[in-house]
This record gives C-alpha cells, sequence and structure tokens, in this order.
C-alpha cells in the first residue's frame, strides 16, 4: 500500500515544482517539498500499519490512532524549521503541497474498491505462511 502511494505522489510532487516555479524556484521548491511530506507520511502511515497487523490488535489501534498526530508533528517540524531557516520558503505553497494528499488518498480509495488493496495483504500473507513453514 506504501508503494501504491507513490504512484500518484512522484507526478504530484512533479507537477506541484513545476507549477509553482512559474512563480518562482522558492515557491515550486515548497511546494515539491509539502507533496514529498504528505505522500512520505502517508507511506509511512501505510508501512507502520502492515507492522502492527502482524503484531496485535491492539498496536493496529495504537498506530491508527497516533499515526495522524506523528503526521501533524511532521508537517509542522517541516514546516516551522524551513520558514525559521530557510529565505525561500514560501508557507503558502507548502500548504498547497501539503493538499497532494487528497488524491493520494482518493487513488488508494480506488485500489481498496477494486479489491487490490485486499489481494496484496492476502498475498503477503501467504507468503509469510510460506516462509515460516520452511523448506518441505
Amino acid at each position: 500500500m506504501a508503494v501504491w502511494a507513490l504512484v500518484p505522489g512522484v507526478p504530484a510532487a512533479i507537477l506541484a515544482f513545476a507549477l509553482g516555479s512559474v512563480f518562482g524556484v522558492g515557491v515550486g521548491a515548497s511546494a515539491a517539498i509539502g507533496v514529498v511530506v504528505a505522500v512520505g507520511g502517508f507511506a509511512a502511515q501505510a508501512l507502520a500499519l502492515g507492522w502492527a497487523r502482524r503484531v496485535s490488535l491492539t498496536a493496529i489501534q495504537a498506530v491508527a490512532f497516533s499515526s495522524f498526530l506523528v503526521l501533524i508533528g511532521l508537517v509542522a517540524g517541516v514546516y516551522a524549521g524551513l520558514n525559521a531557516t530557510a529565505s525561500w520558503f514560501a508557507p503558502k505553497a507548502f500548504g498547497g503541497g501539503l493538499l497532494a494528499l487528497i488524491p493520494v488518498a482518493f487513488y488508494e480509495a480506488y485500489l481498496a474498491r477494486r479489491g487490490r488493496i485486499a489481494e496484496l495483504i492476502v498475498d503477503a500473507d501467504r507468503a509469510a505462511t510460506e516462509r515460516s513453514r520452511g523448506p518441505a
């Protein structure tokens, strides 16, 4: 699921940089950084949930409830760091770049409706079961 988030995320970062660069390279870079933070955070959440799925139901709940707060903290930290140190940083473009999370979430929902996410989970479970059995 984390890899599938990169499918719309990488073109979104390139597009954000290209469109922002019309107004200045700093604006394009700020928008692209916003996209990278949003998509990277989403992918990290998916990886964390995948790990928690193998641990326990309690771990899934803990990761699901806390990962959004961690993402908000990451966004705030990147924003504060760039705003304080980078003269080229454009806060509005960074915020606009964060909106890239919307098409990523829609793409993930599309995959889930098609059943592709469930297929990936089942395939991963089968592979883990085969590895745990060892050579026959």
